[in-house]
């Protein structure tokens, strides 16, 4: 039987003794990481591991070896994200020496509530001025960091600029524009946009922008409200889109049939962050190069938020030295130099992502690489994409925390998710139910939790 938590500032100072939410995690685990195992010599440079899955890590890693001689990282190639979730697991109730760095599998909260991050908050101050408030905001919690900085890819919009000539009417800067839009659209048999049966994102991403707020602290209790006005606004606004039948319910488990319909010039918009068009350029022939970009529909008029929803976050693990900790940031600010993160460009196809999240300390030519994550002749207009790409790169909103137990309850919310698209419920009481859902989940793992 886990103990209840008597306090929620005990998840922020150690091992939150009762929230192990991924199976048979170990309570209460004292072990500590090893770190100064792997260290060499005074003389020498610290040697730190680091675990994660993307293939070609090792090539930057070697890059960095190279470029200096304090700290020598060794990279661990995992199979997946869910096998390096499994394998630190293991390692962490086997009590067996951990990494020193973890690409991430899940968020924060999971992190810290398992008892899995390391309180980093000295160690990292040398890198916070490299990043953004909202990227450090997903790093932090209750005033302490326990992962590294960053955010989402910034989410945009895209626009049919043959559906917007056909009604007359300009590409929409709020969600009522796109509903207006959704009424035209009807009658001639269109869809305003699509909104698949098993992806909560898009209705996560509009409640962000909203200003919602499901997971908070208060005192000794985690506080879940999915009944704020900003949740209560994206609520009305797809439950009128839904009740109005002014989407398409395109699933992305089918790729080919979800392009033919993006495709047909019989959808009006979608959402994306700026890698998808890629995709879209290669599989929508017929509309390349008529697609307006356009930032993210405002819920509310005059506020241009950028939904930026993060759900892993990086970290150390705990128990890690301090000198491995500094090594490991070290690390880190390498990758936020113009060095660092050229050297991270993929050798198979030449690319390299669009850094999001940094602060011009970095020195990164954010433009350029925005240049680079332009598809020839997708969008209708290539310097008016880039100013939108540029925006939301920068102004990623942050802090949209997920709760201690992610992983129990998204699947929860994806499954109330389809029941509100098909209509069998209104999403209003889909997501009263996925409240319920996570307060009785708290409060059978032992944690303190109220509603708001």
């Amino acid at each position: 039987m886990m103990k209840p938590m008597k306090s929620v500032k005990r998840i922020t100072a150690v091992v939150a003794s009762a929230a192990c939410l991924l199976g048979a995690a170990a309570c209460g685990n004292t072990s500590s990481n090893d770190s100064s195992a792997s260290s060499s010599t005074s003389n020498g440079p610290v040697e730190i591991e680091a675990w994660g899955w993307d293939k070609n890590a090792h090539i930057a890693i070697d890059k960095f070896n190279k470029s200096q001689n304090e700290v020598k990282v060794k990279y661990v190639l995992q199979a997946s994200n869910t096998a390096t979730q499994q394998n630190f697991r293991n390692a962490f109730e086997a009590k067996s020496k951990l990494p020193d760095f973890v690409q991430g599998f899940a968020p924060l909260t999971t992190n810290v509530s398992n008892g899995w991050a390391e309180d980093i908050t000295d160690a990292i101050q040398p890198l916070l001025p490299k990043y953004t408030d909202a990227a450090k905001a997903n790093a932090s919690l209750d005033g302490k960091y326990y992962g590294l900085p960053g955010v989402a890819d910034g989410t945009y919009a895209i626009f049919n600029t043959d559906v917007l000539a056909k009604y007359g009417v300009d590409a929409p800067k709020t969600w009522d524009d796109v509903i207006a839009l959704g009424e035209k659209m009807k009658a001639d048999g269109g869809t305003v946009m699509n909104l698949a049966g098993e992806d909560p994102s898009g209705f996560m991403q509009i409640a962000q922008a909203a200003g919602a707020k499901w997971f908070s602290i208060d005192g000794d209790n985690w506080v879940v409200n999915m009944q704020d006005e900003g949740t209560d606004k994206a609520v009305d606004i797809i439950q009128t889109l839904i009740d109005g039948d002014m989407v398409s319910h395109q699933t992305y488990q089918d790729k080919p049939a979800l392009y033919n319909y993006f495709d047909s010039g019989k959808l009006g918009m979608t959402t994306l962050a700026y890698w998808s068009s890629t995709g879209y350029k290669t599989n929508m022939p017929n509309t390349s190069g008529k697609w307006e970009a356009g930032n993210f529909p405002q819920v509310v008029a005059g506020k241009d938020n950028v939904p930026g929803i993060i759900s892993q976050v990086a970290f150390i693990p705990k128990g890690t030295s301090k000198e491995h900790q500094e090594a490991v940031i070290k690390w880190i600010n390498w990758q936020n130099t113009p060095e660092g993160y050229e050297a991270g460009r993929d050798p198979d196809t030449n690319t390299l992502g669009v850094p999001a999240g940094r602060t011009d300390k970095a020195n990164l030519d954010v433009e350029k690489y925005i240049d680079e994550a332009i598809p020839d002749k997708f969008y209708s207009n290539d310097d008016e994409a880039k100013k939108v790409i540029l925006n939301a790169a920068q102004n990623a909103m942050g802090g949209f925390d997920l709760g201690p137990d992610y992983d129990a309850w998204f699947p929860e919310l994806q499954d109330q998710w389809g029941k509100a698209v098909a209509k069998q419920i209104t999403l209003k009481d889909a997501i009263k139910n996925v409240q319920k859902f996570i307060v009785n989940d708290l409060k059978d793992k032992g944690i303190n939790v109220k509603e708001g």
